[in-house]
């Protein structure tokens, strides 16, 4: 009780003395699909490396299937479970918890997340969509809750490991708010397994690029032991933020947006312009 009560008036707190300014989300017209033209260090090993365990396990599975909505939980469990320990944080049990904003604060905080908050999510759009669609925040639905998880842990292991802070400007978006704003039709975003973030400028947004290439892109960053098996990860590079995805069934890909191709001044890291 005196948890929740604590957990309840930091929320109320980090509306009062919060940022007021909305994300900048003009970006997702062209989110997860671009007109620009890219290569990876890793395009020619793709066909010949034996596959990430996630994508053993949603080989079958539609894009449908895998949405908040219909998702299967014990297959999060499986592939997100290690994921989540391998960044120092803890599976616990969703029936633990309520579903509403402080539960899911709590759920964050007692699975080990450090930086990004409840409020951080809920914020992650803007209030004239969210009223169009009639929502209040954009906290996934309960189903996706260990998606979310994984995601903000591996948030806090990207801010320590770069010094870099980061601002969310989209993780889940309903089908509904995705298509007001012209997002991909089977966005990942729907199934709460992106993220979107800034980091304020281009020196910044290199130094996590760089993080991203050598840790998750040409690594497979989860595994304790040696493997052939590349990372499923989604990469979009923007001029100051960054598309990060995980486990998506459209399998591993990567992209450019128009204004990293017409403005980044920084060296190329895993992806390069053609």
């Amino acid at each position: 009780m005196k948890l929740k009560l604590l957990l309840t008036l930091t929320l109320i707190f980090s509306i009062s003395c919060g940022k007021n300014t909305e994300p900048d989300q003009s970006y997702i017209i062209n989110d997860e699909k671009s007109d620009v033209v890219s290569t990876s260090v890793t395009d020619k090993l793709i066909s010949t490396n034996a596959k990430d365990y996630s994508e053993e396990l949603l080989k079958d599975v539609t894009f449908e299937e895998d949405s908040c909505e219909s998702n299967n939980i014990l297959r999060d469990v499986l592939i997100f479970g290690e994921k989540i320990k391998s960044l120092g944080g803890h599976v616990l049990d969703l029936d633990e918890f309520g579903e509403d904003e402080v539960e899911f604060q709590k759920f964050l905080t007692e699975s080990g997340v450090q930086t990004m908050s409840a409020m951080d999510i809920a914020n992650s759009g803007t209030k004239s969509t969210m009223v169009s669609c009639n929502e209040t925040n954009m906290i996934p639905p309960k189903s996706c809750w260990y998606r979310s998880l994984a995601f903000s842990l591996l948030i806090d292991k990207i801010e320590d490991e770069t010094g870099v802070d980061t601002t969310l400007t989209s993780h889940y978006r309903s089908s509904c708010y995705n298509n007001k704003l012209g997002g991909a039709k089977k966005s990942d975003h729907i199934s709460a397994k992106a993220m979107d973030f800034s980091m304020g400028n281009q020196e910044n947004r290199h130094e996590v690029e760089k993080f991203i290439c050598n840790k998750l892109w040409k690594e497979n960053y989860f595994m304790d032991s040696e493997t052939e098996a590349l990372s499923n990860v989604s990469i979009g590079l923007g001029k100051t933020y960054i598309h990060l995805g995980l486990d998506s069934t459209h399998g591993r890909r990567h992209w450019v947006y128009n204004d990293y191709a017409k403005a980044n001044t920084m060296p190329a890291t895993c992806w390069n312009i053609n």
